[in-house]
């Protein structure tokens, strides 16, 4: 008879995981499971805490090779090698997994760190890897250390709960399940405030819920988990049942990228000032190393016992080891000032985060908090509770609330806010106790004894096709596990035979179920899209459905288009636009209901359409002067078309796009189209259905030009390509690469002989493969070098615009890890520095673009080239706000977005946060 399954909680954190276990009876006792991994000494050892960091080992390290999985080393010896060896260490996977603004399944990690130039070869390249990818890595190692202590029960026999964030949105937690799944495991999910709330439960019983309950017997616990990466707040209401206090998790608040590696990075740059002086900043590896050493440091300043001052050193590369060590001292009431005016500064209850610019706490890529005082966060959670939830007690969670110190001050505030008599619940092993209550949740849903409720965290909203578009509430917040929801009486049409989208929305309010928003409300927040794929039917061409969602056992958003075939059902499951995929063929675009023109221009663009009928159609003139005149014609309709906004410009596309096969009938049906296209298409992105129109946009790459011997022709083929280049993935700029390589590259590498596309064009095509940020990094930095090539022999301002394009610190649309090496750029302004700026209206935003601070070491260029360039830019008396981003971290905004794509954009187009910028 097979052994009776344990359960096992897995809390895989930022900074730490821990595994707990239990053999599942009602009052078994809860166990930490020692994990084999290397220590320090490069040795294996068993310990309960395993660090989050994944290190891939150089070749002569042949006892970590032993040890890895999948070529990469987890645990405490990765975490210290993290400051020893550069670009080998991952770390910080689970802020990874929750980034939105990158692709989760890219093999972006490690993030470049002061990688040589791209043209430079790399003998001992780390083979990149995703966030899911890492993430299955740990939980990987966890599944070998568990079979390493209990060979004859596998880890995957047994019932594994899995915490993440309560504010993980759903498409990290899918992708958590993913990774777990890649190991052979099935898992649960739990939140880890929740999971924190059962372990105070399982040590202390209700007992120590009685301070928390006012007369009336109800409460509300706020529930304060701050870690290593991540800041996650959680409200529980109590209330008095008749045998046991009733709990439920009532508000989740947003994902904070926020907590002890801010206090790191803080502690780093305090120490970096006395080391440096006025000197060049830390390398990025010697900044990763002094931020390993200043988290030990804070530790032990931040303890209980802590010593007077902690002296941090760092030895020096090569054989002055000693000789060139650099030191700094942390004074322990130093360390504390810093952390509690930083981090948890006395403010007002009605005191909000701030969000105007500031010298960012960043690294390595990831955008932590503008903000990082977590006060003024709890302020904004707190206020948003309605009056009957109003926090009662505290329940402190996380690594960074082991100094008594932090716990003290917080409470302090909160007291002032709240009540002098606000409780604090018994404090676990905040460790320890996200793993050790996985176990006692797990021991619940077996026997069957105290939930805690609360259900989905959030409102699910799906875009729906109307006038003006809105979006439907699919899933209320608080709907529990396994209770589909589904509105009967709205019913949406799937189209056959092709990949359809549907736009995703949540909100952080109680909705509904089958409430109505306007797609651009304050309210909702956009998500990935879903997807769906039927397979084309003849008579057929679209079914009606209704959107079914449901929240999974495991804790995972669930939805599918549901057609009703008389007492039956036919469903089809919807899955998450995580990466686009653009078919090289592309695709036909979904009907245009799903994107309606709007009122205030409905007439106009119906006689719009008339035109593009009347020019393109089947039975339209051929006549060039009628496409020649049609943009006139436009402007008659609309205004100037400077001041169409991005409404109007998307509804133009799609009719445009209908009437595409006529675009071969003259010149000038043929140059009118892709001026039209392009124009109103840019930047390729912004709106919700722009990936469909980009993909399928390119579909018409492949078939080239009629007129292939005109010029004008390839001038606006290339310009419209350049415009909605934001819209196109890696391959389909990699493919554009490959037609335009041979036309950019010096004159002896020149093809000779171009007959499917012309040489007609050039400097249309040069600022188009200026703009392709999502080509492969070494490809782009080549074409760098072709371009600076040019400029010591002409005095071409384009030349100058497309290298501050390629060598942007911040790509205006593709993520950061797209960047060309800040040491390619370095070399490039050595050149360039040489040259007369003065002759070149465009030198000097060329130069604001390479060497702009993005306060991630990984990508800003070394302070002495700033420094020349900023004196060269006040010789030329250049504006301040020109100066401004290289003194200081500004985020690119649209105007400097409008500049590098070469075009202004759209008037109204609200452009997301779609790069990895800090």
């Amino acid at each position: 008879m097979p052994a009776k399954p344990w359960i096992v909680g897995i809390d895989l954190g930022t900074t730490h995981t821990v595994v707990a276990y239990a053999s599942g009876e009602q009052g078994a006792p809860i166990t930490l499971l020692d994990m084999q991994q290397l220590s320090d000494d490069s040795q294996l050892s068993d310990q309960p805490l395993l660090p989050s960091a994944l290190y891939c080992p150089l070749a002569e390290e042949t006892f970590a090779h032993a040890a890895a999985v999948h070529g990469w080393c987890v645990g405490h010896w990765a975490r210290r090698r993290s400051g020893e060896v550069e670009g080998r260490c991952i770390l910080s996977t689970k802020s990874w997994l929750s980034h939105a603004a990158v692709d989760r399944r890219a093999h972006i990690l490690p993030w470049r760190l002061a990688a040589a130039p791209e043209d430079e070869p790399d003998e001992d390249e780390v083979a990149r890897i995703s966030p899911v990818t890492a993430s299955e890595i740990i939980l990987r190692h966890v599944v070998r250390a568990w079979a390493h202590r209990f060979a004859d029960r596998p880890l995957s026999e047994q019932q594994v709960v899995l915490t993440v964030p309560a504010s993980f949105d759903a498409v990290a937690r899918q992708l958590t399940v993913e990774a777990a799944a890649r190991c052979g495991l099935t898992v649960r999910l739990l939140e880890e405030p929740q999971a924190a709330f059962y372990d105070v439960l399982s040590r202390h019983g209700d007992k120590c819920l009685e301070a928390a309950l006012r007369a009336d017997g109800s409460g509300a616990v706020l529930v304060c988990d701050v870690g290593g990466g991540t800041t996650d707040l959680s409200l529980m209401q109590l209330a008095l049942g008749e045998r046991a206090t009733v709990i439920e998790r009532v508000a989740v608040g947003r994902h904070l990228l926020l907590g002890g590696d801010n206090m790191d990075l803080a502690l780093a740059h305090l120490c970096e000032q006395q080391m440096v002086a006025e000197g060049e900043p830390l390398s990025p590896r010697r900044f990763a190393q002094l931020v390993e050493r200043c988290r030990v440091a804070k530790e032990r300043l931040l303890a209980d016992d802590a010593p007077a001052r902690v002296t941090v050193s760092l030895l020096a590369d090569g054989a002055h080891m000693l000789a060139g060590a650099k030191r700094s001292t942390l004074e322990r009431e130093q360390v504390k000032a810093l952390v509690l005016a930083g981090f948890f500064p006395h403010c007002s209850r009605d005191d909000r985060p701030q969000t105007q610019p500031r010298a960012a706490l960043t690294a390595f890529g990831l955008p932590y908090e503008r903000d990082v005082a977590i006060t003024r966060h709890l302020a904004q959670f707190i206020a948003a509770q309605p009056a009957d939830a109003v926090p009662t007690a505290v329940l402190f969670n996380g690594g960074v609330f082991l100094p008594r110190a932090l716990r003290q001050r917080l409470m302090t505030t909160l007291r002032q806010w709240l009540s002098p008599q606000l409780a604090v619940l018994p404090l676990a092993d905040p460790l320890s106790s996200v793993a050790r209550g996985a176990v006692s949740y797990g021991v619940s849903l077996a026997h069957g004894s105290r939930r805690i409720s609360g259900g989905c965290a959030v409102s699910y909203f799906v875009g729906l096709g109307g006038n003006p578009a809105r979006a439907m509430c699919v899933l209320p917040k608080g709907t529990d596990e396994q209770k589909p929801q589904q509105v009967h009486d709205r019913v949406l049409e799937l189209r056959l035979g092709e990949q359809v989208r549907f736009p995703l929305f949540r909100c952080d309010a109680q909705q509904p179920l089958g409430t109505l928003l306007l797609s651009d409300d304050e309210a909702l927040t956009a998500m990935p899209a879903l997807l769906a794929t039927l397979p084309a039917q003849a008579d057929q061409t679209t079914i009606p459905v209704t959107v079914r969602a449901n929240l999974s056992a495991v804790g995972t958003l669930e939805l599918a288009c549901v057609q009703r075939c008389g007492d039956a059902e036919r469903r089809f499951e919807l899955s998450f636009d995580l990466r686009p995929q653009r078919r090289p063929g592309g695709s036909s675009l979904p009907p245009r209901r799903s994107q309606p023109p709007t009122l205030r221009h409905g007439k106009r663009l119906q006689a719009a359409s008339a035109l593009f009928a009347a020019c393109y159609g089947k039975r339209g003139a051929t006549d060039a002067r009628q496409a020649k005149a049609l943009l006139r014609e436009l402007e008659k309709l609309f205004g100037k078309r400077s001041k169409w906004d991005a409404g109007l410009l998307r509804a133009l596309f799609d009719s445009l796009w209908e009437v595409r096969k006529g675009r071969r009938k003259s010149v000038e049906h043929e140059r009118m189209f892709w001026l039209l296209a392009g124009y109103c298409l840019r930047p390729g992105y912004g709106d919700v259905r722009d990936g469909e129109r980009a993909n399928a946009l390119f579909g018409l790459f492949s078939q080239k030009l009629r007129f292939h011997q005109q010029r004008r022709c390839w001038q606006q083929f290339w310009i419209a390509w350049r415009r909605v280049s934001g819209g196109l993935d890696e391959a389909a700029q990699t493919t554009l690469r490959d037609v335009l390589d041979p036309m950019l590259a010096p004159a002896e590498a020149r093809l000779k002989k171009l007959k499917a596309y012309r040489n007609e064009a050039a400097a249309e095509m040069l600022d188009l493969a200026s703009c392709l940020e999502r080509a492969p990094s070494k490809r782009r930095a080549e074409l760098g070098s072709w371009v600076l090539e040019r400029t010591w022999t002409e005095r071409d301002q384009r030349l100058w615009l497309a290298l501050g394009r390629i060598g942007a610190r911040v790509p205006s649309y593709a993520s950061a890890h797209h960047a060309v090496s800040a040491r390619s750029v370095e070399r490039w302004m050595d050149h360039l520095l040489r040259e007369k700026w003065e002759q070149l209206d465009t030198a000097a935003r060329a130069a604001v673009a390479m060497c702009r601070i993005t306060d991630d070491r990984s990508r800003d260029v070394a302070s002495g080239t700033r420094a020349r360039v900023i004196k060269r830019l006040e010789q030329l008396q250049v504006a301040e706000r020109l100066l401004l981003p290289l003194k200081q971290w500004v985020p690119l905004d649209d105007i400097d977005r409008a500049e590098m794509l070469g075009d202004a954009l759209p008037a109204g187009l609200r452009l997301a946060g779609d790069s990895a910028t800090a």
